[in-house]
């Protein structure tokens, strides 16, 4: 008995230390820092080109090593915490990668991004950590394991900045994947507890509710600190430069689920464009990327943000919804740069806005499988609620009846469902309103 309870205490201890982890970047809804400088060529937003084994998101980064570097990097910078259970090996980082060969290694080097320079080496270097991958043309967990500690001067707690490499210390050219970084927990993560707004398709923040699969810029569309916050007070903010060989230069993307729109719905994003004017097309498409609507509108502020408003009220009654792509000044060989933020649906009434409603609670978000439902109603109600998947199929009908007016409770089961996300849409007395759960167990 006393080896079972041993082997508990090292499952419930690995459990531990699993959890102190943070997602970091999955490509999709996460991303907790920015990309500074990169050696190869590095797309973060890029479809999965052979979801299975570890990894089965919809969205990787594609990065392809320059092979004039023997120390080829990816800069990521993000103030982080204590990182002493880092060095005992007490908590790991782990990524997915998908390598074109196996015995190939990962590095990982966190640093201070002010001591550290190109040619200084060692100074800044806190520490660095090692995987290795084994499996050729397809995905797994790689787990970092600690190496040395270049500069064991640089405190635990002053250190801002992950260095990535691919194959160091050789010169190949080739191609990787990779996904779901988790490394050290932030000293100050601002979207920690912050629910998303699923009517916010994405604000570079805490609600990044979008896929982005394609663009015709690659490299140069990404997260960026936003450059100029008058008229726009959010940290971060896209980047965009167009690519001056196609004239029909897209951005493309998947909504999290159909689009559902009503009469009085309008689209708004907020750009910055150096130029003005300059036409924004947003196209609203289908599975089969086939064109449903198109809205244009044109810049009138040079160097300066504002908000373009797009009205989607012609395909209000669409159920097909799927997919979109945004088009920078369509129909030129320009390669101008702009910042854009703050895509997202408006005229949407989030349940906690429901009048006949309060104390309404989804927990826990994220689910592992089981979520309650909580609610006060104000007065004798009909009451529907029901659970969505992303292609809006019914996966459960969790209320339908007539309640009275008090506090209500009521659990959805999904332990048969596939993790992802869904949507939960409730229908009181003919007022409708949602939300978004991630089910992750």
């Amino acid at each position: 008995m006393k080896k079972v309870y041993l082997s508990f205490s090292l499952l419930l201890l690995a459990a531990m230390s699993l959890s102190a982890q943070t997602l970091w970047d999955n490509f999709e809804d996460t991303r907790k820092g920015t990309y500074g400088f990169i050696n190869g060529t590095f797309i973060p937003y890029q479809e999965n080109p052979a979801p299975g084994g570890s990894n089965t998101s919809l969205i990787a980064a594609e990065y392809t090593r320059n092979p004039a570097e023997l120390f080829d990097v990816i800069v990521y910078d993000a103030q982080m915490a204590d990182l002493s259970d880092y060095l005992s090996g007490a908590k790991t980082m782990t990524m997915d990668v998908w390598s074109p060969a196996a015995g190939t290694t990962v590095q990982i080097t966190l640093e201070n991004d002010v001591l550290a320079e190109p040619a200084n080496f060692p100074t800044g270097r806190h520490s660095a950590y090692l995987a290795t991958t084994s499996v050729a043309q397809g995905w797994e967990t790689l787990t970092f394991t600690f190496d040395n500690q270049p500069d064991a001067s640089v405190s635990n707690t002053n250190v801002n900045r992950m260095v990535i490499l691919f194959a160091p210390n050789t010169n190949t050219g080739e191609t990787y994947y990779w996904d779901n970084l988790n490394g050290p927990e932030l000293a100050n993560d601002p979207c920690e507890g912050a629910v998303s707004n699923p009517n916010i398709f994405n604000d570079f923040e805490c609600n990044q509710n979008t896929n982005y699969t394609f663009s015709h810029s690659g490299i140069n569309f990404r997260r960026v600190l936003n450059p100029d916050t008058n008229g726009n007070a959010s940290d971060y903010a896209a980047t965009y430069t167009r690519n001056a060989g196609e004239l029909i230069d897209v951005i493309v993307g998947r909504f999290d689920g159909n689009l559902s729109l009503a009469a009085g719905n309008t689209i708004t994003l907020d750009v910055w464009d150096a130029a003005a004017p300059t036409p924004i097309l947003i196209s609203l498409q289908n599975e089969n990327n086939e064109v449903i609507l198109e809205m244009t509108q044109s810049t009138s502020i040079s160097s300066g943000w504002e908000t373009l408003t797009f009205d989607p009220s012609d395909v209000v009654d669409a159920t097909d919804i799927s997919r979109f792509a945004i088009l920078f000044d369509p129909n030129t060989d320009s390669s101008d740069q702009f910042y854009w933020d703050n895509f997202q649906l408006n005229g949407v009434t989030s349940i906690t806005n429901l009048s006949e409603v309060s104390a309404f609670q989804a927990t826990p978000n994220p689910s592992q499988g089981e979520t309650t439902f909580q609610y006060n109603l104000e007065n004798a109600a009909n009451v529907n609620l029901s659970v969505f998947d992303m292609n809006g199929k019914l996966v459960s009908q969790v209320i339908s009846e007539n309640q009275a007016a008090g506090a209500h409770q009521a659990t959805w089961l999904a332990n048969d469902l596939p993790n992802g996300i869904y949507f939960y849409n409730m229908l009181i007395n003919g007022a409708t309103a949602s939300g978004k759960i991630v089910l992750n167990k």
